[in-house]
């Protein structure tokens, strides 16, 4: 993965979560779809399909990492009450 298409992962993983802590509601496909564009946008990264491709497989395996995480605090939380 080249330099760009992390810098495009790194920023629609800020901006949605952003979205997301400000609305409530886990973003629509629209809303993925503009913060990809954005995000590719302000790095200078013209899209290919593989690119694409790599960019979403990676965003997946960081919002998984994330929940996994989250749900690891939840559990520990629980445990603290």
């Amino acid at each position: 993965m080249i330099q760009a298409e992390k810098d495009v992962v790194e920023h629609m993983l800020e901006s949605l979560t952003i979205s997301s802590l400000q609305t409530g509601v886990a973003p629509s496909n629209e809303q993925v779809t503009y913060h990809f564009e954005l995000a590719c946008e302000r790095v200078g990264l013209i899209v290919t399909l593989a690119s694409t491709i790599r960019i979403f497989k990676r965003l997946a395996r960081e919002i998984h990492k994330a929940q996994s995480v989250l749900e690891f605090i939840g559990r520990g939380a629980d445990q603290i009450q």
